[in-house]
């Protein structure tokens, strides 16, 4: 069930309202004004998987904030820059060793690489390993969001459907 009221509306999420706003000043006033506007609780599942910083408030977000800002420092990332390069040209070399020299035109599949790509670059930049090294971790990692998903599809929540 939507009620609409002009840019902006609200819906029903189950038991919960949600609003949906439009307009960006309104949208700027929400985002700081901490004191008023919470962020909705997680759910246990969806703590488990995309917990961290997305769920925390406050002090607790500024506390994790503040640890976790320096490496997102320029020079920091600068710094990144070749771990980064290494891992996109691996990627580019193996996507060039499936193509023989008289198959020039072929299609290929490039999100499996991409999600190989961003592990890389997060191994090596963060741990200074490559992503074959730390690939048990990323698929441990997979099959987790996995399973979470299929276990989403059999919740019943009154109100929900």
């Amino acid at each position: 069930m939507q009620v609409a009221t002009g840019e902006n509306s609200f819906m029903w999420f189950g038991p919960s309202p949600r609003l949906n706003i439009a307009d960006p000043q309104l949208m700027k006033e929400i985002m700081t004004r901490h004191d008023l506007f919470h962020k909705p609780l997680p759910d246990p599942i969806g703590h488990t998987v995309a917990g961290g910083l997305l769920f925390l408030e406050d002090e607790k977000w500024a506390k994790h904030r503040k640890i976790i800002n320096p490496a997102f420092h320029m020079e920091k990332l600068k710094n990144m820059v070749p771990a980064i390069r290494l891992s996109c040209s691996n990627m580019v070399d193996k996507w060039e060793a499936l193509f023989s020299s008289s198959d020039k035109s072929r299609e290929i599949d490039v999100w499996p690489s991409f999600e190989n790509l961003s592990g890389d670059v997060i191994s090596r930049a963060a741990f200074g390993s490559s992503h074959e090294e730390g690939r048990r971790i990323f698929e441990l990692q997979k099959e987790q969001v996995k399973l979470v998903l299929e276990l989403m599809q059999f919740f019943f929540i009154p109100g929900w459907r």
